[in-house]
């Protein structure tokens, strides 16, 4: 019997060892080295954004904050700098599926280390934002250790584990190891942009963004056989996450920010609008001039040609976002 215990905890045992190894091995997440960017798929959003910015806040000592999902890809600061006073130094603070919990865990962390806010926007998913899994537990988006008390170590235990639930990636984690193929991952090292190379061209209208022929199609598909009426969200705010919002609110007055709320555009024929109960709360907490709602149909999301896929909007979109909020006429771009 014991022969036989011994023989199974060996045959667990080393394969645990072999998976740690491999996860030790190829950083499948980026949550081990950082700054040692190769995959772009699996990459942990969020623990690079906070890295970075715990490396780069001793010397740039930012003042200004975009809290975003992967839809603040949209969003240039070099763009956004623009409209702020000139002592402004903004990062681009983004954690795919980004959600309420997660901004407030940002907001409180600053205000904790006596870092400015002067300048911030809060850019809102219908319904992602809202999620009900206010701390995702996939590997891509799980909350850095520093806001939720984790240990490094449990951490990235739980990183591993997750690492082991998924056989395909390993195999092709070390393959592509062993093959020393790379995928670039770019982002600005100072304001965490997602696409650097744009900010030599922030003063004038990106072009718009090129969208792959199957995209392209899934679109024309949807326009032509789905429903043209755009759905409207169910409320998503609960009492719960009304408090945290009233939360950030305060802190914002209570820093003197200059913020603006943005609902962001979902492609129309595949994400619903805010629920009007939930942009009547928005306002009521943050300010009516101070909440943006493009969830609705507008030029902006019944456009394809602004999209790289149906969820994620190209920098063109965050350009005309950024001067419809600081330039007269308000609200122009959705007539």
């Amino acid at each position: 019997m014991k022969r036989l215990l011994l023989h199974i905890g060996i045959f667990i045992t080393i394969p645990l060892i072999l998976i740690v190894a491999i996860y030790l091995w190829t950083d499948p997440f980026r949550c081990l080295h950082a700054f040692d960017i190769h995959d772009t798929v699996e990459t942990n959003r969020e623990y690079l954004s906070t890295e970075l910015f715990l490396r780069n806040q001793p010397t740039n000592q930012y003042n200004s904050f975009v809290f975003c999902s992967s839809r603040g890809m949209g969003f240039n600061t070099y763009t956004w700098k623009m409209y702020l006073p000139e002592d402004a130094r903004p990062f681009l603070f983004q954690a795919w599926a980004e959600t309420v919990t997660g901004i407030e865990l940002k907001v409180d962390y600053l205000v904790k280390q006596n870092i400015p806010i002067d300048n911030a926007l809060v850019l809102l998913d219908i319904p992602s934002s809202f999620d009900k899994k206010q701390f995702p537990t996939i590997a891509i988006s799980r909350k850095h250790y520093m806001f939720t008390g984790e240990s490094k170590y449990m951490y990235n235990a739980g990183q591993c584990f997750n690492f082991m639930q998924k056989p395909f990636t390993i195999a092709t984690k070390i393959k592509n190891t062993l093959r020393g193929i790379k995928y670039e991952y770019a982002f600005d090292t100072i304001t965490n942009d997602c696409f650097p190379n744009s900010k030599d061209n922030y003063a004038t209208l990106p072009a718009q963004d090129s969208v792959s022929e199957t995209t392209r199609r899934v679109f024309f598909w949807q326009e032509e056989h789905g429903d043209t009426i755009q759905e409207q969200s169910e409320p998503l705010i609960t009492h719960k996450l009304q408090k945290q919002l009233e939360h950030i609110h305060e802190v914002f007055v209570n820093k003197g920010t200059d913020y603006y709320v943005i609902i962001t555009p979902g492609y129309c024929y595949s994400f619903p609008s805010i629920n009007e109960q939930d942009l009547v709360l928005l306002k009521n907490i943050f300010g009516d001039d101070r909440v943006f709602d493009y969830s609705r149909k507008n030029a902006i999301n019944s456009d394809y040609n602004n999209y790289i896929d149906h969820t994620h909007f190209g920098l063109r979109v965050g350009y005309l976002i950024m001067q419809d909020i600081y330039k007269q006429p308000k609200r122009s771009i959705l007539e």
